[in-house]
């Protein structure tokens, strides 16, 4: 109605922040989460509720704004955080080379105390460039603004978002704009999943969801808390979740699999989930997440690619049907099935392309009036019933729309058929077999249900595994499990057997398969030798080509992996013409050297003469595999022992040669991957120091080696002195004691770090030793990397500069002083910060001296007096006031330049 009031857009976008903010504070606090976003929820039903005049109180506008990522009726916005960093330097008009728009254009390279996504650096950065006071943008507003960049034209895209940002970053404080690029990013970062909020949203929302994965048709049937909500059936048109298939290893078919059920084969298709919804000829198509393609394929028997090959297929008496399959690319020309690790996207296929689409379908959700799906007691049919109808429902059209094959898999000859029926997938090159039990029931959004796919690469042996380089690494954002998120490998070229290769050349990227300590390990090992890629260029003996990685490493500092990938594809981004599909690590080889990695020979040879697309599971597979059952190993009963970490031996057979840490107790944390805590005990002990089991008050530091959680949380709980095992590992024999340097310290205590504030700057340099590169090199680093800064205060500075200097200070005699010049850029202003004072271009109320021309005016003098209600301590002097510092290289008196007012 045009007069009916949404009590949901007129909530503040404030309030949405606010609520933001408080979920993400407790976001390992489920139950406190929970409560805060159920109060949220309450609170907007009582007060829509109150509301008079015709209302329509649907949560949908803000819960759509809660799960950015579910939301399937906004379209794409294409803005990833670089095209954001982008728009943002351009529209506040930055410099690319200044500071702030380097963080904006690389956050990733950005560490913080606080967040460290793209929108949480941005927020930071542009902070003092925003208002302090919070906008009056609604969540219509910001529903209204985010519909516009996602319906943006081809061609005005730029003109649309030069406006739409620099009005938001008009209007928004720091906080509100890191929730809404967040937004936009479609990732919120609260640790709570969808299921999660649609349940403390209605009971009944997250079954909702998977029916119909719309959230605007739940907030419509599950609005009202005061009647039941409508049965959760199919309707046309909307999109259906799809039924999903759990994973299975062929060797595991004869365990997995009942023998005393029927199952049916099916080929696996390489193309996209898709449903075709029809209804008196009207025709919709949906992707597996529910987006609409109807605009490509046809809605009606007279447009599109597709719809207007399928007028005459259907039997005569049906009137609608929800189907469920494959959307294939058919070759013209070739007359065959293309894949999608071709050069194609089935969606978004023209008339021009090599490629049409056709449709493989393999059940039907709806027909006639009526859903098939959900189980038994809700109406549903079993597979073998809603096939039949499907059955019948059509005739093939090669190219257009086709029935999958099928075959029953034959009682007591489960493990045999359907072996045979993967080794033929395996030679045919296709992607693998699909096992259904015939008497299963349709659930949407459901695994383990009935459905199981087969792929060679699930069985060990049956593909060709890779022996590749690690030779560079692209930073992750999110850094608790090291700072890499990928890792590009990469295949020898040249050079004689035995001996390091000519050349080192990409592969593909891989960031699946390793475990979390196993990830830590290899960040940790290739930090000490990587170098970035934008200080300075790859050799020319790694070849990226195109894809080149945020640091590159080189062959003998890194490390050996074996990757496992479905299948090989042409591209142009790398270093070879075809690169790794679905790659992921199957083991970290520190036991091979990197001149035996795979050679590009050899890669060449698996692509040779295979098209766009060449397969890695070559080998076929043996039939003994599956009908092995290992019974389950027995534990060893062992005898109850202390944990090692918690077990101090001292080695009476360790000589103290040095004094470096006589008297001290060390607690070590954890330990070297090729030092272990005994030898790290050893050297303690070799220093005249003690080696305890846990912190306490009379423990001198802790010693720390890999990156364990025991370890973060002592650093992130501040309350002891963390140092390296390079530190100690380090330590030269000596008759003192050796004091660390803050460099070599993973945490400080606080009065440590007073004491260490007296001879080091915030970066590590000393104030009283002289530097070396190495060292200089370090400071670097941490001016860049440090997360924790020291700001001293003005008065901490005054007491520090008379600390070290005393009364003869050469460097920061102005420190007292709060200067007015009328060109604070000018050498006079740059020389006067330089010895520490603060200058400003404008006079304040708390200026110790203003800096006027010799020759101004005495009139002018007591306008500036006037003007800006100068205190009566505020000196007035001319510019030789400040030559004659400068001069001496300390304060001079005032009273010879002073200038008086008439």
């Amino acid at each position: 109605m045009a007069n009916e009031v949404i009590p949901a857009n007129e909530i503040k976008f404030e309030k949405l922040c606010s609520l933001f903010e408080q979920l993400h504070k407790k976001k390992r606090q489920r139950q406190e989460q929970d409560k805060i976003l159920s109060n949220f929820i309450n609170e907007f039903k009582t007060d829509a509720s109150q509301r008079v005049g015709k209302k329509n109180i649907t949560f949908y506008p803000i819960l759509r704004l809660l799960l950015p990522e579910d939301d399937r009726e906004r379209n794409a916005y294409n803005l990833a955080e670089s095209k954001l960093g982008v728009i943002l330097v351009k529209v506040l008009s930055l410099c690319k080379s200044s500071r702030d728009a380097q963080k904006l254009l690389n956050h990733r390279s950005v560490s913080t105390s606080q967040d460290n996504d793209f929108a949480g650096v941005a927020s930071l950065v542009l902070k003092s460039r925003l208002t302090t006071v919070p906008s009056q943008y609604t969540v219509g507003d910001i529903n209204g603004i985010l519909d516009n960049i996602a319906n943006a034209e081809v061609g005005k895209k730029a003109s649309v978002y030069d406006d739409i940002f620099s009005h938001v970053l008009k209007e928004t404080n720091a906080v509100q704009l890191k929730w809404f690029l967040r937004l936009i990013l479609k990732d919120l970062k609260l640790g709570m999943g969808r299921n999660r909020i649609l349940a403390l949203f209605h009971p009944e929302g997250p079954e909702h969801y998977e029916t119909f994965s719309l959230l605007s048709k739940l907030c419509e049937e599950l609005g009202d808390d005061e009647a039941r909500s409508k049965s959760l059936g199919i309707q046309m048109y909307l999109a259906v979740s799809p039924m999903l298939s759990e994973r299975l290893d062929v060797k595991d078919v004869a365990r997995q699999l009942s023998a005393n059920k029927t199952y049916q084969i099916e080929d696996k298709f390489d193309g996209e989930r898709f449903q075709i919804h029809m209804e008196n000829g009207k025709f919709e198509y949906f992707s597996r997440r529910g987006f609409s393609f109807t605009s490509n394929y046809g809605s009606t028997y007279d447009s599109g690619l597709l719809t207007p090959f399928l007028k005459d297929c259907f039997k005569s008496d049906v009137s609608s049907f929800i189907l469920d399959g494959e959307m294939m690319g058919w070759h013209k020309e070739n007359q065959c099935f293309g894949s999608k690790g071709m050069s194609f996207d089935v969606k978004k296929i023209t008339d021009n392309s090599k490629f049409r689409p056709c449709f493989c379908a393999f059940d039907i959700l709806y027909y006639n009036g009526k859903s098939l799906v959900g189980p038994q007691e809700k109406g549903g049919l079993a597979l073998n019933e809603r096939l039949k109808i499907l059955d019948d429902l059509f005739v093939n059209l090669p190219g257009v729309i086709q029935h999958s094959k099928r075959q029953i898999v034959r009682r007591g000859k489960i493990s045999s058929d359907i072996l045979e029926a993967l080794n033929k997938a395996i030679e045919n090159q296709d992607e693998g077999i699909v096992v259904k039990d015939v008497e299963s029931y349709y659930i949407p959004n459901r695994r383990n249900v009935g459905w199981y796919k087969i792929k060679p690469e699930y069985t060990e042996g049956a593909m060709t595994d890779l022996d590749l380089v690690i030779i560079g690494a692209d930073e992750a954002e999110n850094k608790r499990q090291g700072r890499a998120k990928s890792f590009l490998v990469a295949c020898a070229d040249g050079g004689e057997p035995g001996q390091m290769p000519d050349r080192w050349v990409s592969v593909g990227r891989v960031s699946t398969g390793l475990t979390f300590d196993e990830r830590e390990r290899i960040c940790a090992a290739l930090e000490r030798t990587w170098t970035s890629y934008k200080q300075k260029p790859a050799p020319s003996h790694l070849v990226f080509n195109k894809e080149k990685p945020d640091f590159w490493v080189l062959p003998e500092d890194s490390i050996v992996l074996t990757v496992r990938a479905s299948e090989l594809i042409r591209v142009t981004g790398f270093g070879t013409d075809y690169t790794l599909r679905f790659p992921r690590v199957e083991r970290v080889r520190d036991d091979k050297p990197v001149h035996d990695v795979l050679k590009l020979k050899e890669f060449n040879e698996l692509c040779a003469n295979k098209g766009a697309v060449a397969k890695l599971s070559t080998n076929q597979i043996n039939g003994d595999l599956i009908s092995e059952v290992k019974p389950r190993a027995k534990r060893k009963a062992q005898a109850p022992q202390v944990a090692e970490q918690f077990r101090i031996t001292s080695h009476g057979d360790v000589e103290a040669t040095s004094k470096a840490l006589l008297g001290r107790k060390i607690c070590i944390l954890s330990e070297d991957e090729d030092c272990k805590r005994p030898e790290l005990g050893r050297i303690v002990e070799s220093h005249g120091g003690k080696v305890v089991a846990n912190r306490g008050s009379d423990t001198w530091c802790c010693i720390a080696g890999r990156m364990t959680n025991h370890v973060r949380a002592v650093i992130e709980s501040g309350t002891a002195d963390v140092i390296s095992t390079a530190w100690l590992r380090s330590l030269p024999v000596t008759d003192t004691l050796v004091p660390p340097s803050p460099l070599d310290m993973l945490a400080l205590k606080p009065k440590t770090r007073l004491e260490l504030s007296k001879d080091y700057d915030a970066f590590g340099d000393s104030y009283r030793e002289m530097i070396d590169e190495n060292t200089l090199r370090r400071c670097f680093e941490k001016m860049e990397n440090d997360i924790v800064q020291v700001y001293l205060t003005r008065q901490e500075m005054l007491n520090l500069d008379k600390e070290l200097f005393g009364d003869n200070n050469p460097h920061s005699f102005l420190r007292p002083c709060f200067i007015h010049i009328t060109n604070q850029h000018g050498i006079s202003g740059i020389l006067a910060k330089m010895y520490g004072a603060a200058v400003y271009d404008i006079p304040r109320v708390f200026c110790t001296h203003i800096v006027v021309p010799n020759t101004i005016d005495k009139d002018e003098i007591a306008g500036l007096k006037e003007k800006y209600e100068l205190k009566d301590s505020t000196l007035i002097v001319s510019e030789d006031w400040l030559e004659a510092c400068f001069a001496i290289k300390e304060l001079v008196s005032e009273t010879p330049y002073l200038l008086q007012s008439s």
